[in-house]
């Protein structure tokens, strides 16, 4: 049997799998790491990476994510699948088909979706094993009058105190959306603030909260809100306002849990793609941007 026509589990602890799955991510993810995620000790046991390997490289995979997630209220088990690729020189031999057909088949039974974010490139890989296609919501306020007074602190997660604070609010914190989440998904969290995030998170002391937010064009883009109680965003929202010449929010989650005022809601096709059903009671939606893989 060929080596490449079996799929073995990435073990976390396994040192000389882990290293060949970075070699991978490296190659056919160039612009993302999973070297300081793993090394902080974020990488889980509910993240398994499924593999072909061929003299001893990883040469194709996918990552399984256990979640449990929220839909409408109620709480759902599901598989967020990521990382789905191949080496450049072992592409066209079916080998991604391989492994999702075999990690479909391994965990259908066990859970009540499976689900994933694609990139342009492979929107119509996915539909082949019965996924399907949903578009996202953005929320907009427009114009904002609001004047800015601002006072948060902004977090720099290379001082130890400031690391320890992300991790106390991350690990308490309060489920942002009710629509279509997730629980318990802070070590995905700390993927994206590792990779992406982490110049742009901002503190409020007194009241407890960590937001992650950029300003670019006369506009506020809110990411995320960790906040371990209750929370009155309106209030609060002045106070992480560094541009007075704001004129648009954007809402990256919806208003259920976080009362705000919007405007407009803007449909994007985010690469979302689900197998099986999902119930959100026809609520414009949008999967937290830090709980995706």
């Amino acid at each position: 049997m060929k080596e490449h026509n079996k799929i073995i589990i990435v073990d976390r602890d396994n040192e000389i799998l882990i290293n060949e799955f970075h070699k991978y991510i490296s190659i056919v993810f160039p612009s993302i790491s999973f070297e300081d995620w793993y090394s902080k000790g974020f990488w889980t046991e509910n993240y398994i990476p499924f593999s072909i390997l061929d003299s001893g490289k990883i040469i194709s995979s996918v990552s399984v994510a256990f979640m449990r997630t929220i839909q409408n209220g109620k709480k759902a088990k599901a598989i967020q699948l990521g990382a789905v690729g191949t080496l450049p020189e072992y592409r066209n031999q079916g080998l991604s088909r391989k492994i999702m057909s075999h990690v479909i088949n391994k965990y259908m039974n066990d859970i009540d979706f499976f689900f994933l974010h694609a990139n342009e490139s492979v929107v119509d890989f996915y539909p082949k094993f019965g996924f399907r296609s949903f578009k996202e919501s953005v929320f907009l306020t427009e114009p904002y009058v609001q004047k800015p007074q601002y006072t948060a602190r902004k977090l720099d997660i290379s001082i130890d105190s400031d690391y320890l604070l992300l991790q106390s609010i991350l690990n308490n914190r309060q489920t942002l959306t009710e629509v279509f989440s997730a629980e318990e998904y802070g070590f995905i969290t700390m993927w994206h603030i590792l990779n992406l995030y982490h110049d742009k998170l901002y503190y409020l002391e007194k009241e407890n909260v960590i937001i992650i937010k950029e300003e670019e064009n006369n506009t506020l883009f809110i990411l995320d809100v960790l906040f371990t109680g209750t929370i009155e965003f309106q209030s609060i929202l002045p106070k992480i306002i560094e541009s007075s010449s704001i004129q648009c929010i954007k809402y990256y989650f919806p208003p259920d849990i976080i009362n705000y005022p919007y405007d407009t809601i803007l449909q994007e096709d985010t690469g979302l793609f689900i197998l099986g059903d999902i119930e959100t009671g026809n609520h414009p939606f949008r999967f937290p941007e830090t709980a995706t893989t």
